[in-house]
């Protein structure tokens, strides 16, 4: 049978993924996705499509490399992490430093951390409802933070998640006023089962070479994509659907997040396809650099 609300969400995420692509937040792509999300929108059927602009500051991505080169040299699939600091342009050497746990990392001694090169492992668990991303995103989110408080000269993590391929994955980190960002990355789960067992067979002998070249640009221009149904009744409020337009620069954001921006828009239009005008007026929401602070849903 036809599914029509089925057919535009689709629709909407393999066009944006095809004809857009990664939308980092603040760059020529997320501008670009804006532009095409009005076109979409308009085209769909709805009223009082517009963008509403603000700035935010920008990091960008550079080179990024690292191996071990003692006892065991091997290549590492990394990725810096957003709003990452940068190792000189030469790149880091040194010791690499071993965590299982962020809990075990949280109780060494800061001379085991000061000037080292840190790894903590962390492995995410398997949950049908991904409930432990929460708990095992924090050495993500906050681990690079206490690093750098601590006065490590880089910090390594196992990409959050549980998949087993090689890419690693990206994704936010924070610093605190007046922590001076340092270089940090997340290797790929099979790289990151690699260093523990190295250093199982190899206690305290691991040596990397680490070079993460990227920065940060200043502000520029972000938005939201704003399109209605409009209500018979002003007074009765609005009702707001949406998700967030931007995306992580190493994929398409098929999933995080442009299956959210769908799913809401496709059901809004079947609301204005059904021929019935809502009381209250629907607006639909795509928001802009969520994955970079949520500076969207705050503008």
């Amino acid at each position: 049978r036809a599914e029509p609300a089925r057919d535009v969400a689709w629709d909407i995420v393999e066009g944006l993924t095809t004809e857009v692509g990664s939308r980092h937040a603040g760059t020529e792509a997320e501008a670009r996705a804006r532009a095409w999300s009005v076109a979409k929108l308009k085209a769909l059927g709805f009223s009082n499509v517009r963008i509403e602009t603000y700035r935010i500051p920008v990091w960008v991505r550079g080179e990024e490399r690292a191996k071990l080169t003692a006892p065991f040299p091997q290549p590492l699939a990394i990725t810096a992490l957003g709003n990452s600091g940068a190792t000189p342009a030469k790149g880091l050497s040194g010791t690499l430093v071993v965590f299982p746990t962020y809990e075990a990392f949280k109780a060494a001694p800061d001379a085991a951390i000061k000037g080292k090169i840190v790894y903590v492992g962390h492995a995410m668990k398997p949950a049908q409802d991904g409930s432990s991303y929460g708990y095992y995103g924090v050495v993500r989110r906050a681990g690079p933070n206490l690093a750098a408080k601590r006065g490590a000269a880089a910090f390594i993590i196992r990409s959050i998640g549980t998949d087993n391929h090689r890419n690693p994955h990206t994704g936010n980190t924070n610093w605190e006023e007046g922590v001076k960002p340092i270089p940090s990355a997340a290797v790929s789960n099979p790289d990151a089962n690699l260093i523990e067992l190295a250093e199982a067979r190899a206690p305290g002998k691991l040596q990397i070479d680490l070079l993460l070249t990227p920065k940060f640009i200043g502000e520029q221009e972000s938005g939201n994509v704003i399109a209605e149904v409009p209500g018979s009744d002003p007074a009765a409020g609005v009702v707001l659907v949406g998700g967030h337009l931007d995306s992580w620069d190493l994929g398409t954001g098929a999933i995080d997040d442009g299956a959210g921006v769908a799913i809401t828009a496709a059901a809004a239009k079947a609301v204005l396809d059904s021929g019935k005008q809502p009381r209250r007026t629907i607006r639909v929401i795509w928001w802009g650099s969520e994955e970079v602070g949520q500076f969207g849903g705050k503008a």
